[in-house]
């Protein structure tokens, strides 16, 4: 008899669900989901794994996933506690034959299936490959000849075609009859306050069911013909396809994103946005399998770098770019709306990576801890892979990007609309980055460099 633990992650779907499916063909199913402690507590650069905006976001993903289950006679059983100790004991108390989760790049979930593997030898672990567009093996290259950079990868995945989508499940097994009931306990540790935010600021709501209906509205619309010329918009919900969030939660999949783009294009025609489009998929792609090349590298300062950068880190200079009082009014304006939505542009996003690495000095892991503890969308291949982009150690032959501030705001906020919209007029204030040096001296303010 096969025994299942289906160790659910980064897949809170139905549809296209492949590791869900392979569940479906044992006797007996038990589907888990495992909110880690450590998630919740500082790390060394400062910031949380998990901060309230995506904590939010993921608990409507939870509960949207629990009632698709549901309607298979299952449940999601979560669990709160240390991810490897909690499986190791749920599969002995059920004597698991079969552990089925989907694959992901992390060096954390690579290193906790190789700890659960080697606690319990006698167990077949499958993962499943899933959360890219292409699975390995219809890579046209061996993992560790992955090529340096990104136009080099797109143009070798060209001719690769992309696997159909996975039937949804016609049954799945039941359910263990010794399962504990549902309970109301919430351990201490979990954040105490629903996030507050902004209402001027772009909603998200977590669930398959959710990211389903925005794409088929955003596919349904003319926006993917229009993609290329408002996608570097600072502020406004039709500037992109706004489907990150969704994306990285595994509540829709890379395949059925761009199931949708080969549609409208078949449908109202292509063009270079809709080529655009599935060219942000591809890089995402890319992120992903360079995460699987380099692992711990992802993480680390000198990236895959041959030398480390010029950095270091300044808590005041951290701080105030945190918290939106430097000197540079668009930067305060970002920083503003991603604290307090939980969401920010990919050109705001660029803006504010290169001013704290280029302009402050400050070492990029921060501003990259900083990103995955605020933004509901944070994919960690992505996210650490474009600031090691930005702060030039990661996959980028010109050494990385360096924004001129005051030109980003004259082409991309001439009216000062945003900053007005995301500022105070006496918020952008602060003369210099730094008021004293570790001796208590004056120090001189850092110039805005850059092009």
């Amino acid at each position: 008899m096969k025994r299942a633990l289906y160790f659910v992650k980064k897949d809170l779907r139905i549809n296209d669900n492949a590791a869900l499916n392979l569940a479906s063909q044992t006797d007996k199913l038990l589907c888990v989901y495992v909110v880690d402690e450590q998630w919740f507590k500082e790390s060394n650069f400062q910031s949380k794994p998990l901060g309230e905006a995506r904590w939010q976001f993921l608990q409507n993903c939870l509960s949207a996933f629990d009632q698709q289950l549901q309607k298979f006679g299952q449940q999601l059983y979560i669990v709160y506690g240390d991810t490897l100790s909690t499986l190791i004991q749920l599969c002995e108390k059920y004597q698991i034959t079969d552990f089925i989760t989907t694959r992901l790049p992390g060096t954390y979930e690579n290193k906790l299936i190789s700890q659960l593997s080697a606690k319990l030898p006698r167990l077949t672990v499958n993962q499943v490959e899933q959360f890219t567009l292409f699975a390995e093996k219809s890579l046209p290259f061996n993992l560790e000849n992955l090529p340096i950079s990104y136009s080099k990868f797109r143009k070798s995945m060209a001719n690769i075609t992309i696997s159909a989508l996975a039937p949804p499940p016609q049954y799945l097994p039941s359910m263990f009859d010794t399962l504990p009931a549902a309970t109301n306990f919430m351990p201490k540790w979990l954040p105490v306050k629903a996030f507050k935010k902004s209402k001027q600021g772009t909603n998200f709501n977590g669930g398959e069911q959710e990211g389903l209906q925005h794409l088929k509205q955003y596919f349904s619309s003319n926006l993917p013909s229009d993609y290329k010329q408002v996608r570097n918009s600072l502020d406004g919900w039709k500037n992109s396809s706004k489907l990150s969030a969704w994306l990285s939660y595994g509540c829709i999949s890379a395949r059925q994103v761009v199931n949708s783009i080969n549609h409208f294009e078949q449908q109202r025609g292509k063009n270079s946005s809709t080529e655009c489009l599935y060219l942000e998929i591809l890089w995402r792609e890319y992120f992903q399998w360079l995460h699987y090349k380099v692992g711990a590298k992802t993480y680390q300062f000198k990236g895959i770098a041959a030398q480390r950068p010029l950095t270091t880190f300044y808590t005041e200079r951290f701080n105030k770019w945190c918290f939106s009082d430097t000197p540079y009014r668009l930067v305060n304006a970002c920083m503003n709306e991603l604290r307090l939505t939980g969401y920010l542009s990919n050109r705001g996003r660029q803006i504010v990576a290169s001013c704290l690495v280029n302009v402050l000095g400050v070492d990029w892991r921060y501003g990259a801890a900083w990103f995955e503890e605020r933004l509901i969308d944070y994919d960690a291949a992505v996210n650490w892979g474009n600031w090691q982009y930005i702060a030039g150690v990661g996959a980028d032959p010109r050494g990385g990007r360096h924004f001129n501030i005051e030109k980003q705001s004259e082409t991309f906020d001439p009216e000062g609309v945003y900053q007005a919209k995301w500022t105070n007029e006496d918020q952008a204030t602060s003369q210099t980055v730094d008021t004293v040096d570790a001796s208590d001296w004056p120090v001189i303010q850092v110039s805005n460099n850059g092009s």
